[in-house]
């Protein structure tokens, strides 16, 4: 997508609330995932894809770094004109990142959601994390 990098659009419509996809990668515990992010900082051309998120009562890390054919990694931010949001749900007893539709979605529409992360170094290095 152009001023972006990759992307998703829609190829069917949405109904608010409805599931889209799954943001998946490796569940960790917020030490591996701080070691990761180190490791990850190592190499800018690396990129982070890690989504930290709290499920009963209990932080964890979704890290989708590595390259896959998972579609939720490549779901760009917009805090301004998000169409997605994430939940947590339990799948096989284990916590899953899901992302639904937040309102009516139509083909074609970019798929965006708020990243959520708003640190002094995250914007200082990301400022289009205030978009």
């Amino acid at each position: 997508i152009e001023g972006k990098g990759r992307g998703v659009v829609a190829t069917k419509a949405f109904g608010r609330g409805d599931f889209v996809v799954e943001y998946a990668g490796d569940l960790i515990d917020t030490k591996m995932a701080k070691d990761r992010e180190a490791k990850y900082a190592e190499d800018p051309s690396t990129g982070c894809y890690m989504y930290y998120f709290k499920y009963r009562n209990k932080t964890y890390c979704v890290d989708a770094t590595a390259e896959s054919g998972r579609l939720g990694r490549l779901i760009n931010h917009s805090a301004k004109h998000k169409n997605l949001m994430t939940r947590s749900i339990s799948a096989g007893g284990l916590p899953r990142l899901i992302l639904v539709a937040a309102r009516d979605i139509q083909p074609g529409e970019e798929l965006q959601y708020d990243y959520g992360d708003r640190s002094k170094a995250s914007l200082e290095s990301h400022p289009w994390l205030a978009c």
